[in-house]
């Protein structure tokens, strides 16, 4: 293959893809060793959910709110170096998760993974909008796609392959397959080479704020009526996600599952919000954005109520369904965001993904103690409802938008 081709826009967004699978193949490994680390590390004097929910927001914070930081620089410094130490301290960090002998470097090791895994987000993803040729929803879904197969599989994968047969202190060899990635990345990239933004052909509407580079508060000003209810609707579900995510494994392990079946119902999870992220992200460029938005909001609750109240297949399938429709409207908010704010695309992207996800995050502490008080199961009905109030916002959201 010549360098040209490898260079190519296409294979730079399935290059890109690829990294993303690999760097969310560590990000959400916690869920799945939650059980083991509280048993490992948690007193008999401190709730068991809400030091998870503590847990859970410390790392969700540091991964997420840095976004925005990270999104801020890299929109002035499109260096290659954000997308290779976040792989380097992602991979380095969250694979010594195992080997931690207190809390305290529990918590480090969190931060420094977070931090990882912010650094390369904002740059990645609207490098991945713009090298698409098939229309930006598309590019952001395959990228957003990529990082969700990662997200399923690689902690399965982890978990099944090393810590379920030589326990928890196996994890440190996994950190070798994420800083071969981190070498090869500014060795397609570009070692030290600004990355410039690629054109991506888009529709005219789509198209906004041509002309002179306006600073962000210029741009954001016009449209912050719009983008906050953007955001909160990126918040309140990503409330569901993530409590669904971290505290029906806690649930199942409760339950008795064992530990392989514990991470494969996760597992499923996962992967029914990539399928959801690639098939919505494709429906985004095609159909009415606030529809599929609306949709995946009164679509999504019931099924889930539903699974946690089934057993067996049925409990699966319907587990899969509802956070498939849940998640087929993440790529709305990022797309319609990242329109409004044209000049600052990769503030946008960490906008929808880093602040949200982090407000998202830090909520779990008190969803932690929520579980603590009335119950685990309770919780979990609780969680699987909230979309509904969400989607009131909506309403808001195309009011804004007239």
């Amino acid at each position: 293959m010549s360098d040209k081709s490898v260079s190519s826009p296409q294979n730079r967004l399935y290059f890109l893809t690829f990294v993303h699978l690999v760097v969310d193949s560590y990000a959400t490994v916690l869920p799945h060793l939650l059980p083991l680390l509280l048993t490992k590390l948690a007193s008999q004097t401190v709730a068991r959910n809400s030091l998870a929910g503590l847990l859970i927001s410390v790392y969700s914070t540091f991964s997420a709110f840095n976004q925005v930081i990270f999104g801020w620089l890299a929109d002035r410094v499109r260096t290659v170096h954000f997308l290779t130490l976040g792989v380097v301290f992602s991979a380095v960090s969250l694979s010594l998760l195992g080997v931690v002998p207190s809390l305290f470097l529990l918590m480090l090791f969190l931060v420094i993974g977070g931090a990882g895994v912010a650094a390369f987000h904002p740059q990645a993803t609207a490098q991945a909008a713009t090298l698409a040729r098939q229309g930006r929803g598309f590019g952001v879904s395959l990228f957003l796609t990529g990082g969700n197969v990662g997200r399923a599989l690689g902690p399965l994968a982890i978990m099944y392959l090393l810590v379920y047969r030589y326990g928890l202190e196996s994890m440190v060899w996994c950190m070798i397959p994420g800083l071969f990635v981190a070498f090869l990345v500014p060795k397609i990239l570009g070692p030290g080479k600004r990355i410039e933004t690629l054109k991506s052909p888009m529709p005219a509407q789509e198209v906004i704020g041509a002309g002179k580079r306006r600073n962000l508060w210029q741009a954001l000003r016009p449209h912050l009526y719009t983008i906050l209810v953007l955001y909160l609707i990126a918040v309140l579900r990503t409330v569901t996600t993530v409590g669904l995510e971290n505290f029906l494994s806690l649930y199942l392990d409760e339950r008795q599952y064992s530990n392989l079946a514990r991470s494969g119902v996760i597992a499923l999870f996962i992967f029914a919000g990539s399928v959801g992220i690639m098939i919505g992200g494709s429906l985004s460029d095609r159909v009415d954005r606030y529809r599929l938005l609306l949709f995946s909001l009164l679509g999504a609750p019931p099924l889930l109520y539903a699974s946690l109240h089934s057993t067996g297949g049925l409990f699966l399938v319907l587990l899969f369904i509802g956070n498939f429709i849940l998640s087929s409207s993440i790529t709305v908010n990022i797309v319609l965001t990242q329109q409004l704010l044209s000049e600052h695309e990769s503030i946008a992207s960490s906008l929808m993904m880093g602040a949200a996800w982090g407000v998202g995050g830090l909520l779990n502490i008190p969803v932690g103690m929520l579980a603590d008080r009335f119950g685990l199961s309770n919780l979990l009905d609780g969680l699987a409802m909230l979309p509904l109030a969400t989607s009131i916002l909506v309403i808001f959201l195309k009011r804004a938008q007239r």
